[in-house]
């Protein structure tokens, strides 16, 4: 099964402006508290202090946007995205929503180790925790193990289907 983030949107969760190549852009994931649902905002930097969350924020990262038409930049700034995400979710860990930062951590661990961004340390899991290398900076980290049903499955379609394929 392949995972990916997907591209950054093309405009504005506040304001409704398109980016264009060279903005730098700032996406947000968070718990809805209301909806109890994750969600996605882009914004750009200067945005984010009058951008109201409708929950805790779960991670974040930026990118600059690239041109569509260059598919090199697009696979790398998708694979940028998707590890900054990764780290961003140990940096933000918040109680209410630890379900769902396992959840992500899990997934898109398990993505990070088929791209040979980490590498799985030890024997392999089946419950638990895992530890993972990340090849780059050799930071260890340990990511929660968790049941991949097909509920969560649906979870993941409905919740955050614009954040991971």
């Amino acid at each position: 099964m392949e995972w990916q983030i997907k591209t950054i949107a093309r405009k504005s969760s506040l304001s409704g402006e398109a980016f264009i190549p060279g903005d730098r852009v700032v996406c947000l994931i968070f718990k809805d508290d209301q909806a109890g649902e994750l969600g996605r905002a882009d914004l750009r930097p200067d945005e984010i202090e009058s951008f109201e969350l409708p929950g805790e924020v779960l991670g974040r990262w930026s990118r600059v946007v690239k041109d569509p038409d260059d598919e090199g930049a697009h696979a790398r700034e998708t694979m940028a995205s998707a590890e900054d995400f990764f780290f961003s979710l140990y940096e933000n860990e918040q109680a209410e929503a630890q379900e769902e930062s396992d959840m992500l951590k899990h997934l898109l661990s398990l993505m990070l180790e088929r791209k040979r961004v980490l590498r799985a340390v030890g024997e392999r899991q089946n419950k638990g925790e895992q530890r993972y290398l990340h090849v780059k900076t050799k930071r260890e980290l340990t990511v929660p193990i968790v049941d991949i049903s097909t509920e969560l499955m649906l979870k993941i379609e409905d919740t955050i289907g614009d954040i991971i394929l």
